[in-house]
């Protein structure tokens, strides 16, 4: 039918054209932006996920950051060990000069000067070294308590409770305990204050030898009931001891000077570096830094000697043959404190790592009192940083396992990432090649719209011509 009030051609060619503009509009939008998603109506699925991922790929990468963060705290820290570290070196130095006989007392005041002010600069570390204002061996928030168990003096004895070692002397195997005093300092000397060991017969009587170190003013060690088959009190007073080799030598000079004996008129006597205590046993002061017990028969074979020990002292109903009490003295336990600096290198609550970084300081490495002016506190000073240098090897080996640790951790969410980016990128990103064939065939479509919209409108004017 021919009518010129409605173009039915025209207006379904403009509404064709109308939807190519349309989509044309899209495929710009989507090749001019990289996207294929740029608002939800385009993908609502898609752009919930792709936004999960931006959240937590933003996340891991401020992480990493974090991470770093806490590569270069490690590296503040183990710098600063490493320069006590030497410095340790240097007290030990130092301390063997000293220790030389031909050093005169105004020389050995001299190095005194030197080790003075090195233990200031290792305090000084202790409390200023800092890492973006924080102060790392002495902060004052975050911290953890470590219970550690040590032992005072050292002991094989000790688990079982009787004496389970052998002693050679002379071609003779006694049965024997031994006490390593090595691991005392000026710190860890302060936790005997009021603790006990003690030692029975070695043959099945009561006579027992019971001490107790006690905090006086240096001058107030006392015995009692030192004769006659009863129990031997010996309380020797350790103030101001600050090493194993003086503990030792403390015990065994007081145990000679009040020796005990069968009767007060017939006392034991100390034979060069033993003395009996009983009529059974030995003490022997092994070298600076072992008490040997022993009892006083002897076997020719050590295999008879370990009988002995089996049948006799491992024996409950004989408990007084060779027993031994160390569970005070070798058992002890050392509160450890710790600051910890959180590093939050993931993108959810909880995934972060406690940085374990221990406080420092001369007073907890145990160096505060180094006193070179005499020999004897040369050798103490040996003995200070030794336990100080292993002190802070602890510390750096602790770090250095941190360090690692945050190597890993940086390398593994590089590589969640990456490959979260690449998963998102699936999702979002337009597919160019894609892309550009799509916004060809609606340009096509747009041009062929426009051609039918003109032609429609022409149809029209051929109607007016048969008006004329």
């Amino acid at each position: 039918m021919s009518s010129i009030a409605h173009n039915l051609y025209a207006m379904n060619a403009n509404r064709q054209l109308n939807i190519t503009t349309g989509r044309k509009a899209g495929t710009t939008e989507k090749l001019s932006s990289g996207y294929r998603i740029n608002r939800a109506s385009d993908d609502a699925a898609g752009l919930s996920i792709s936004e999960k991922m931006r959240k937590q790929i933003r996340g891991l990468s401020r992480g990493v950051d974090n991470t770093k963060d806490g590569v270069s705290a490690c590296q503040v820290a183990d710098g600063a060990l490493a320069e006590v570290h030497e410095m340790m070196n240097r007290i030990t130095e130092l301390s063997i000069q000293a220790a030389n006989g031909t050093m005169s007392a105004f020389e050995r005041a001299a190095i005194q000067d030197e080790i003075s002010h090195l233990i200031l600069e290792v305090s000084r570390i202790g409390e200023t070294t800092t890492f973006n204002g924080i102060h790392i061996f002495n902060l004052a928030g975050a911290t953890k308590e470590e219970i550690i168990s040590m032992d005072l003096i050292k002991s094989p004895s000790a688990p079982l409770g009787y004496m389970s070692e052998v002693y050679e002397s002379s071609g003779l195997f006694y049965p024997a305990s031994t006490m390593d005093f090595s691991a005392i300092n000026a710190a860890s000397v302060k936790k005997l204050y009021d603790k006990s060991f003690s030692f029975g017969c070695s043959e099945n009587c009561t006579e027992t030898f019971k001490f107790t170190f006690i905090n006086g003013d240096g001058t107030q060690s006392s015995v009692s009931n030192r004769f006659g088959t009863t129990t031997h009190e010996y309380r020797i007073d350790i103030h101001g001891l600050t090493t194993g080799s003086e503990l030792l030598n403390a015990i065994f000079s007081y145990v000679c000077d009040n020796p005990p004996g069968p009767s007060a008129t017939k006392p034991y006597k100390p034979q060069g570096n033993r003395i009996q205590v009983s009529h059974s046993n030995y003490l022997i002061k092994e070298n600076d830094q072992e008490f040997v017990i022993r009892a006083a028969t002897g076997y020719n074979t050590e295999d008879r000697a370990l009988n002995q020990i089996q049948t006799v002292y491992a024996d409950p109903k004989r408990p007084h043959s060779g027993k031994v009490d160390f569970a005070e003295v070798t058992g002890s336990n050392e509160t450890r404190i710790t600051n910890l600096f959180p590093i939050q290198y993931g993108a959810e609550n909880g995934e972060k790592m406690d940085l374990e970084i221990e406080r420092m300081n001369a007073e907890l490495l145990g160096i505060l009192d180094i006193d070179v002016r005499t020999v004897e506190g040369c050798y103490a000073a040996l003995d200070k940083t030794r336990l100080a240098m292993e002190s802070i090897n602890r510390q750096r080996a602790l770090i250095g396992a941190q360090h690692n640790r945050l190597d890993y951790i940086i390398a593994n969410e590089d590589n969640v990432i990456e490959n979260t980016t690449a998963s998102e990128s699936r999702i979002r990103d337009m597919d160019m090649a894609k892309g550009m064939v799509a916004h060809s065939i609606v340009n096509i479509l747009e041009q062929a719209g426009q051609s039918m919209l003109a032609q429609a409108n022409q149809s029209k004017r051929d109607i007016i011509d048969l008006l004329r």
